[in-house]
């Protein structure tokens, strides 16, 4: 029986197994809706819209008589300003002369020195820094494609609302007796309501994904009227998913597709359905999902969302001011005879969905 213990006796001889760390991959899966990117030094980045010519018909007049006007034209203007985000990391002079997670001479056959343990701490470390910084790119593109607008709070407490302007009918919350699987609910038919909301939108899209829970896609699966549309000995069945057990994969996926439905008179055109059930560190430590367990989500095409990530100018003289992704940065800050190293790396970033009606976001259970 092994006995864990805080402690290792030097004097003990031992074979190491090897260090091993839980995996769970990600996937950066709303990333797909963001295929543009923008890189402004101006202060501010705006874009403009100008809706569908009104269908106007030429009027009847009398032949003697003047005609009249059918030009008739608009525009809506939209202002944003990117937010700021900062990691940053201290590596002090006794770090590399100390015990690690996972390296050190206690484990470590091939006995490390100290300055390629100290290589092997601020790779780590470097490494964690530029994944939290992609978390939040990833965090920002998922609040604006699910809500279509997200709030940008600073360490001094201050917060920003960036509003995309999203029509409020495209986000929606079932009640009692209206939800998935309550009696006489029909799920296709919400579907059908949510297609035709979307498709009929300005500035909208026709739906080619759905994505929800592992919790939602469960309802779906068990659906009676979902079961009968995969019948293919009535002519019609228009959905296909899989009844068995389904995985996004090794290492902990949890994003995987789990069928299609058909588009009637479309040409063969799909509506892929989609599970994702990835979560992320909340900034008060507790584990969050992108997607809540009881919501659904509709998207378009990314060319009809058409999702910018922007980025602002780095404020920081090495990097020359530019509008970069990210700019990570090593330094030396010596005070007294003591020397310590610091790594961060700063970006600017704004996720924005020129189209956010091309996307609906749906309450499904409770």
């Amino acid at each position: 029986m092994a006995i864990p213990t805080p402690y290792t006796n030097l004097w003990d001889t031992r074979r190491s197994l090897g260090v091993m760390r839980a995996i769970q991959a990600e996937n950066w899966y709303f990333g797909q809706f963001f295929q543009n990117e923008i890189r402004s030094t101006d202060a501010w980045i705006d874009f403009e819209k100008m809706p569908i010519r009104k269908r106007k018909l030429a009027p009847f007049v009398l032949p003697k008589a003047r005609g009249r006007g059918v030009w008739e034209d608009s525009q809506r203007a939209y202002r944003f300003k990117p937010g700021y985000i900062k990691v940053e990391e201290t590596i002090d002079d006794e770090m590399p002369l100390t015990f690690q997670p996972g390296m050190g001479s206690v484990f470590d056959a091939n006995n490390l020195t100290d300055m390629q343990r100290l290589d092997l701490i601020r790779a780590q470390m470097l490494s964690s820094m530029d994944e939290s910084i992609d978390r939040r790119h990833e965090w920002m593109r998922a609040q604006a494609t699910i809500y279509g607008k997200y709030t940008m709070t600073y360490d001094s407490g201050e917060s920003f609302l960036v509003d995309l302007q999203r029509n409020p009918a495209h986000t929606i919350t079932l009640g009692t007796g209206s939800r998935f699987g309550d009696s006489g609910v029909s799920i296709v038919d919400f579907i059908q309501a949510n297609v035709d909301r979307m498709n009929n939108a300005e500035f909208g899209g026709f739906v080619r994904r759905i994505t929800m829970s592992s919790t939602v896609a469960s309802i779906l699966r068990k659906d009676t009227e979902f079961m009968s549309h995969m019948d293919l000995t009535v002519k019609g069945g228009t959905i296909t998913f899989e009844r068995g057990v389904v995985t996004g994969g090794a290492n902990g996926g949890k994003v995987y597709k789990f069928g299609e439905m058909l588009v009637g008179g479309a040409s063969g055109v799909t509506i892929e359905l989609w599970v994702n059930d990835e979560v992320y560190l909340a900034d008060n430590g507790i584990v969050t999902r992108y997607l809540a367990q009881n919501q659904m989500l509709f998207t378009a095409d990314p060319s009809s969302i058409m999702g910018y990530m922007a980025y602002g100018k780095i404020i920081d003289r090495d990097a020359q001011y530019q509008a970069l992704p990210k700019f990570p940065k090593n330094y030396l800050h010596t005070e007294g005879d003591v020397t310590t190293e610091y790594m961060n790396i700063k970006s600017a970033p704004l996720a924005v969905t020129i189209n956010p009606d091309a996307t609906l976001v749906a309450t499904v259970i409770a």
